[in-house]
């Protein structure tokens, strides 16, 4: 991560959410909806917290494909304490830089200077499907703002986990 003192955070799965931003104290007016090329989004990885003893256990993640993008929430300006914060939360995943020109906002803007988590290896598994709780918090995340990011949502989660639930 460059020495940029403050960095914008994208988020694609529960941090959708306004009720899940505001537990961890995102102002909504320093958000901005993004796109992100060169993943795609998929439900793989264990949860570090969600205890659920079933095959019905999966969190998202996302996994570098150069033909496929999804949608999500840049927030912007973080320092390195909120992020320290939030990686308490994310301790499944790694921090990992996106290229300059990777991010584009809804007005087709290029954000620069951002971060993404992605999950840790030892904790993606394809053979669990979707936590149908936190899976309905990602899904009532990108309805809560406006219908092309909705759709653009449905579009880029991969169908077969939605089928799934």
């Amino acid at each position: 991560i460059s020495k940029v003192s403050a960095m914008n955070l994208i988020v694609y799965g529960s941090l959708l959410n306004p009720k899940e931003l505001a537990k961890q104290n995102v102002d909504m007016n320093n958000i901005e909806f993004v796109k992100v090329q060169g993943f795609r989004r998929i439900f793989n990885q264990e949860p570090s917290w969600r205890k659920v003893n079933s095959i019905n256990r999966a969190v998202m993640n996302i996994q570098k494909d150069k033909n496929s993008w999804f949608n999500g929430i840049a927030i912007k300006g973080l320092t390195k304490e909120h992020i320290e914060d939030l990686d308490k939360r994310e301790r499944g995943y790694n921090k990992v830089a996106l290229k300059d020109g990777d991010v584009i906002t809804y007005d087709n803007k290029i954000l620069k200077n951002c971060i993404v988590y992605v999950g840790k290896e030892g904790k993606q598994n394809s053979k669990i499907l979707p936590n149908k709780e936190y899976f309905n918090i990602c899904l009532e995340g990108a309805k809560a703002h406006f219908e092309e990011f909705y759709q653009d949502y449905i579009k880029t989660t991969n169908k077969n986990d939605l089928i799934k639930t």
